[in-house]
């Protein structure tokens, strides 16, 4: 009993899983012994043309995604953030001289005779700290042949919770400031200007102060982030201090460049800035920082960040281009198949033409293209009426010669492709052939 179970338990599941194969086959009815498909010229060559341009063409994809001149997605939101902080190093965000259009005008910055003083206030959580000069003996030269104002080190942060969280930053701001000339500012030698070059420098058609922000940026085909110097001019003024804001702008940025699978770097860096100024007078910040100022800027980070999601086309995704393209240009075959059928039918109605009625020996295209013969002709074609016509073939047979007789068609038959094989083969010998002819006697003589 429990073999029969274990045996019908077996069939049992042969039976479902049999169903699940994803690679059975269909029966197709030949056409010849060698096809089983109607295959023209025609059908061959555009085949090959448009294998060939399909192949070409992932070629093609395929080169440009190596050198990666497939553009990638990308995606961005942006979002407000509770904290956020940003270190330069050795002059990395901004840098500022004097535009001296003309030699014969007075840089304010020479250590010599210095006419404006530059100054540096950091302010954690809106408390300023001492202001600290940022005219140093390292200043390189502008391309305006005047002295470059930067700051080596810069910090700057950006903390809604500065308050509560005791493991991040403070707010830190940066107030760069332009006041008059202070020798307890001075340091290694340096000197302030006498009151007729102070005078003089005032007198000077324009006061412009050009600054260099050091911008980033992606670059979506080397994958490396590119620095962008954004120039900003800024007037001063004897009478009036300009007021304002350099607010930077945040990126985060997430890079997928993976190949099959996910392969996720992230950078941040400051992409723009926004500049808000406006006019004060000069002792507007003289409360604050015990002078007068010609010119004052925060540095400030944008708590609104903005995100950013690159991702890089992977393997899938150029498969599945190449896939779509060729799936429109293959769009061609549904007319090569209809070619074929009508080259298939045409060639069964002739060969039915020919077996049914024998006495047709010219225009038998004509013959067959007539619609009530072409109706009768396709009834010949359906499995159905086959077998049927087998079946009448085979009753006659029986009824008129008995089984004895379909049995001795079959055996000859059998015995007629065996020889045909081995003689097609050149594998026959001289004793098989009176085998084989001793055989068919017999056949007959039954």
């Amino acid at each position: 009993m429990n073999a029969q179970k274990d045996l019908k338990l077996y069939k049992y599941n042969m039976k479902y899983i049999k169903k699940v194969d994803q690679f059975g086959v269909n029966f197709k009815a030949r056409i010849s012994i060698d096809d089983n498909e109607q295959r023209s010229y025609l059908g061959g060559m555009v085949t090959i043309t448009l294998y060939s341009i399909c192949a070409a063409y992932f070629l093609y994809v395929l080169i440009q995604w190596q050198i990666g001149k497939i553009l990638p997605g990308t995606s961005s939101i942006s979002k407000a953030v509770n904290y956020q902080s940003y270190t330069f190093h050795n002059n990395d965000l901004i840098e500022f001289s004097y535009w001296r259009y003309s030699n014969d005008l007075i840089d304010p910055f020479d250590p010599q005779n210095i006419i404006v003083l530059p100054l540096a206030v950091r302010f954690i959580n809106g408390i300023p700290q001492d202001p600290i000069s940022l005219l140093t003996d390292s200043n390189k030269t502008s391309i305006y042949n005047s002295r470059m104002i930067s700051m080596n080190e810069l910090l700057l942060a950006q903390n809604v919770k500065a308050l509560t969280n005791q493991d991040e930053l403070p707010i830190q701001e940066v107030l760069l400031v332009l006041a008059n000339c202070d020798p307890s500012f001075l340091y290694g030698g340096q000197k302030c200007g006498s009151s007729d070059d102070i005078d003089k420098f005032w007198e000077q058609a324009v006061q412009y102060m050009s600054f260099w922000i050091k911008l980033k940026q992606f670059n979506i085909y080397t994958k490396e982030t590119e620095t962008v110097n954004k120039q900003i001019y800024m007037p001063i003024a004897r009478t009036q201090n300009t007021n304002g804001q350099f607010i930077f702008k945040p990126v985060q940025l997430t890079a997928d460049d993976g190949f099959l699978f996910e392969n996720q770097e992230f950078r941040k860096y400051l992409s723009d800035v926004n500049v808000l100024t406006t006019s004060t007078p000069l002792k507007f910040f003289n409360k604050i920082l015990g002078f007068d100022s010609y010119f004052s800027i925060f540095l400030r980070i944008d708590p609104i960040v903005e995100e950013v999601q690159v991702t890089y086309p992977k393997l899938g995704q150029i498969l599945a281009e190449v896939g779509s393209i060729s799936s429109t240009l293959l769009f061609i075959k549904y007319l090569i198949l209809r070619i074929n059928n009508k080259i298939l039918e045409r060639r069964l109605l002739r060969r039915i033409v020919q077996i049914y009625y024998p006495n047709i020996t010219t225009n038998i295209d004509c013959f067959a293209s007539q619609n009530t013969i072409k109706r009768k002709l396709r009834q010949k074609l359906v499995v159905t009426n086959i077998i049927k016509d087998i079946a009448k073939i085979q009753q006659f047979i029986e009824f008129k010669y008995g089984r004895c007789a379909i049995h001795q068609s079959r055996e000859s038959l059998r015995l007629t492709n065996q020889y045909q094989k081995k003689r097609s083969s050149g594998k026959l010998l001289s004793d098989e052939v009176e085998t084989f002819t001793l055989q068919r006697v017999r056949s007959k003589s039954k």
